[in-house]
């Protein structure tokens, strides 16, 4: 067996430790890397499982089609489900990692999976980095984190980024990678931030971490809309679809939701108009429909109607009603199906 400080059997002249040896190493090192990849991927295509299914599908008909208005959806996608997994249900990553820990067979990997327990949201700046190595700092803490495994390249030193942190063992206390991706800020990072504690000062909120991971999808939408400048309607609505929205509008005054519910209630329908283009002989009968719809979804509080008593509100017969109602439920059920 060839010692560490040897010469190398290749014939280069150099220690073992410095040429071949070190690329044993490395290799070793691209094992664990391969695996601790493996340990993520299988988190996601486990998660949500059944028992979760219905809360994560009422998360996702939230808020996926409202990030849909500025983002790709797939993007939309991912961030519900890391929402829902990390911020909403968090003991999902618990006690799967408690399993991936026993069957973790290398020391390396086993102390990393360890460490992951303290996932984190991390908002922050790239201040340098190349292709083995990237150095990120803590927006709210000023703290300094160091990344070897797929640092990203496409960034600019100073930029900013939002990510879900897991702390990196083998680098030591401020290793970092991150889960699955990350979200840039584009542009100057100070005046979004700036925004972004003013909104924490508006909720008289004091802990940064915590309220971006109490508010997560609201940051994702804010860097969304920061970084593409004043979000406008990519398609401009027909005027028969703007009649169907202003029909909505009017019966969104009659009701008493919060400010989250409009905007959720109208993006929605703003959605479907855009994507679907249907077409409108009247507008009371859509809007009738997308009620029946939000109520069955429970998107809405407040008294639910019974179909005699929308048909009254509209001014639509029931059966008219329910076919535009099964209309929208197809839809999303097509736009938010994962499994």
């Amino acid at each position: 067996m060839v010692g560490r400080n040897d010469p190398c059997p290749c014939g280069s002249g150099k220690k073992y430790k410095k040429c071949h040896g070190k690329q044993q190493s490395v290799s070793i090192n691209d094992l664990v890397n391969e695996e601790l990849f493996k340990v993520r991927q299988q988190f996601f295509s486990e998660n949500p499982n059944q028992e979760q299914l219905p809360a994560f599908r009422q998360l996702q008909q939230e808020w996926q089609p409202r990030l849909m208005e500025s983002m790709a959806e797939n993007d939309a996608q991912a961030f519900v489900i890391e929402n829902f997994l990390f911020m909403q249900k968090p003991e999902l990553w618990e006690e799967f990692l408690a399993k991936q820990i026993e069957l973790a067979q290398r020391p390396t990997t086993k102390e990393v999976l360890q460490n992951w327990k303290d996932v984190r949201v991390f908002l922050g700046q790239y201040i340098q980095g190349n292709e083995e190595s990237a150095q990120f700092k803590d927006a709210f803490t000023g703290d300094l984190y160091q990344m070897t495994d797929q640092p990203p390249t496409d960034m600019e030193d100073g930029q900013g980024l939002l990510a879900i942190l897991l702390p990196d063992a083998r680098i030591g206390e401020n290793g970092a990678l991150f889960l699955n991706g990350y979200l840039t800020v584009v542009g100057e990072f100070a005046p979004f931030f700036e925004q972004l504690k003013s909104s924490m000062e508006t909720a008289n909120a004091s802990d940064g971490s915590q309220y971006i991971t109490d508010n997560y999808l609201t940051v994702v939408e804010h860097i969304v809309k920061y970084s593409t400048g004043t979000v406008e309607e990519s398609i401009e609505l027909s005027p028969e679809h703007e009649s169907v929205m202003a029909e909505l509008r009017s019966h969104i005054a009659q009701a008493e939701f919060d400010k989250e519910t409009v905007d959720n209630v109208t993006s929605i329908l703003n959605s479907y108009l855009v994507s679907q283009q249907p077409t409108v002989q009247k507008p009371e009968a859509l809007v009738a429909g997308y009620w029946r719809f939000l109520q069955d979804h429970e998107l809405i509080n407040g008294p639910m109607l019974a179909p005699k008593d929308l048909s009254e509100k509209f001014g639509v017969s029931s059966s008219t009603i329910l076919k535009r109602s099964k209309e929208f439920g197809a839809y999303f059920e097509g736009l938010l199906a994962k499994k």
